[in-house]
């Protein structure tokens, strides 16, 4: 009897539920197509970079036990990418298939946002101690000498600051700012006050993703997306050669640097 009544007091609620504005509904519409897009592109981004995951480990020393933890390091990579992906899938299908008629379907999509967005940070925050692994793996674990303490410190600090950029503006500006659209129109259409600040200047990469969309549409998005991806990846690199290069250089000018043992540290 109670669970009969459960099920009439849930039919009930769900009957009593109230609709979506039309015009709320094209508000949410348009910042969740934008979180859809950009999922579906990061996805095939992720397939075309995953190999570069296996590049530069060293399978080919003799050491037995660093190939053992390199393999190790690329299997937990394996591990946590799998994890991660399998969610964000089911989130890419759950947005593609709720709708969004009533309160409870926006009440379910802003948890289900905000929810995403914790673990999709947390994701990149663990990359951290395997970035520490990494450079481990790349110094062979030797601690003993100094160069090979600056090459595990400036590679621990380059890894650090990728991922530091990655969270800072690659999430913000694929996923965080559409969130906090999505979510400050159902407060918004809830009566709750939002805090949360939508205006302010475009930066270059939204002024270019506007001109794309106009021009060529969802195929132009996805295209402004791929093309900052890789020239920021381009860019990147190239700084961070130029500015190690001018340290190398210096220190070897001020004779802080032996560049016969920095040249065996690199070597190894």
């Amino acid at each position: 009897m109670e669970i009969d009544n459960l099920k009439e007091f849930w039919n009930k609620d769900q009957q009593d539920l109230p609709e979506v504005p039309l015009e709320k509904q094209d508000e949410i519409f348009s910042p969740l197509e934008m979180i859809r897009i950009n999922m579906k592109t990061e996805f095939w981004l992720l397939l075309i970079t995953l190999p570069g995951l296996l590049f530069g480990f060293p399978y080919n020393t003799e050491d037995a036990n660093i190939q053992t933890i390199a393999c190790f390091e690329v299997f937990l990579s394996i591990g946590f990418i799998t994890y991660f992906y399998t969610r964000f899938i089911k989130l890419y299908r759950m947005l593609r298939t709720t709708s969004i008629n009533t309160n409870y379907d926006l009440f379910n999509i802003k948890t289900q946002l905000l929810v995403s967005r914790e673990i999709y940070i947390s994701y990149y925050i663990t990359y951290i101690p395997l970035a520490l692994l990494i450079c481990l793996i790349n110094v062979k674990f030797h601690l003993d000498d100094v160069y090979y303490i600056v090459v595990f410190a400036v590679s621990m600090l380059i890894s650090v600051l990728v991922i530091f950029l990655m969270i800072r503006f690659w999430i913000h500006h694929m996923y965080m700012k559409h969130i906090s659209e999505v979510v400050a129109i159902i407060d918004d259409l809830n009566g709750i006050t939002n805090q949360i600040s939508l205006n302010g200047e475009k930066t270059w990469f939204e002024k270019s993703q506007l001109f794309f969309r106009s021009k060529f549409g969802v195929n132009g998005h996805i295209a402004n997306t791929v093309i900052w991806f890789f020239s920021a990846y381009i860019l990147f690199t190239l700084i961070l050669i130029i500015i190690l290069s001018c340290v190398v250089i210096i220190g070897i000018k001020l004779d802080c640097i032996d560049r016969g043992m920095l040249l065996k540290v690199l070597e190894n």
